[in-house]
């Protein structure tokens, strides 16, 4: 379980000069010992003085430059914090984004927010299912996420607010004294309906086109597919493999707000369902797909491909689904989908600066 483990600001520490000395040298750039047996007492002092003025003069210095940061938070960390302002909530775009509890662990850190309406916004944008876009990072200022993942939690009616769990990973552990979490777009109004997929125009034959993929995965081993659904396997050289796909309805002929099914066939043992996704460079638009035969028993796809194609500025999204295994009678069947689409993106500015204590 997840516990609030904030720690309030540090009060203004007042260091020795040898700690000052002894700070610089190893916030530099590893050549500390030759420039501290090169400094004085009073050197040091002057040079933590002069930290002083720079600060003074240029609030944003220290949140740029790794070692320059190091220098001030050493010295007083309560002097960094009027650098970067400790801040448990931010509000950007009528959005309160707050950080509601921390777990750091090595490289790893799993991340409680919570998002709501800002008191007096006149906007109603936080009630329901939303989510961050793959747009939020975690910093220690030396240190950045660089694989992150998110979940939507719930949404509290009482207190207007959507929760998340984010989880990032970094290639160095983080480190508590100050961490800054950041989020640049929320998805708002995510929503799903189940809804039945017709089977009654499904083909035996049908023409395919050659698409380079942009993602693909499933269960069902690669090399055992049959050989007709792949034009060109990934390479060194080349790792964007190329699959045959139907050549169904054309691309200009879907929606780009919502999901077009463009074909349905059952050639080589392998039923292909095909359907837009639209455009998805501002939404969050996709397809859990299940076949279903008369007994009951459900079928999630073998494998799934998809690949994106553009028509003037519009680029469409579009996800081909494979069921490899032998269906003697369609007849038999049918196939439902729980389809997920979210309404408004909002593009915002929330950052949140805070301090870690591990009990």
């Amino acid at each position: 379980m997840f516990q609030d483990r904030y720690k309030k600001a540090y009060n203004t520490i007042t260091p020795s000069p040898e700690l000052v000395s002894d700070t610089i040298c190893r916030a530099g750039t590893g050549k500390g010992a030759s420039v501290k047996k090169r400094f004085s007492v009073r050197m040091s002092l002057a040079a933590a003085v002069a930290v002083v003025c720079l600060v003074t003069a240029v609030p944003v210095f220290a949140a740029h430059i790794p070692a320059f940061y190091k220098i001030v938070e050493y010295i007083s960390p309560a002097m960094a914090d009027q650098l970067v302002p400790i801040e448990k909530s931010c509000t950007s775009q009528g959005i309160t984004m707050q950080v509601e509890a921390v777990h750091l662990d090595g490289n790893e850190a799993d991340i409680i927010i919570s998002l709501q309406d800002a008191e007096g916004s006149g906007q109603d944008l936080v009630h329901g299912v939303m989510d961050l876009f793959d747009s939020y990072g975690l910093s220690d200022y030396t240190n950045d996420s660089i694989v992150g993942g998110c979940i939507f939690l719930t949404y509290d009616e009482t207190e207007d607010k959507a929760y998340f769990q984010v989880t990032v990973q970094s290639d160095n552990a983080y480190q508590g004294a100050k961490l800054q979490f950041w989020v640049h777009s929320v998805l708002c109004d995510k929503y799903e309906e189940t809804k039945d997929v017709d089977l009654s125009g499904i083909v035996y034959t049908a023409d395919t086109k050659q698409v380079t993929l942009s993602g693909g995965g499933g269960l069902f081993p690669e090399e055992e597919l049959p050989s007709s659904l792949w034009a060109e396997a990934a390479t060194e050289d080349n790792p964007l493999p190329k699959a045959n796909v139907l050549d169904g309805k054309r691309v200009e002929d879907c929606a780009a707000d919502d999901f077009t099914l463009r074909g349905i066939a059952y050639m080589d043992g392998v039923l292909r369902v095909q359907i837009s996704m639209g455009d998805t460079s501002r939404s969050d638009r996709h397809v859990e797909l299940y076949l279903k035969d008369s007994d009951g028993n459900e079928r999630y796809p073998d494998r799934s491909v998809s690949w994106f194609e553009e028509v003037g500025d519009v680029r469409y999204d579009t996800y081909e689904y494979w069921y490899v295994e032998d269906i003697e009678d369609i007849a038999d069947y049918s196939m439902y989908g729980i389809f997920h689409d979210s309404g408004e993106l909002v593009e915002g500015d929330w950052k949140v600066t805070f301090r870690v204590r591990e009990d």
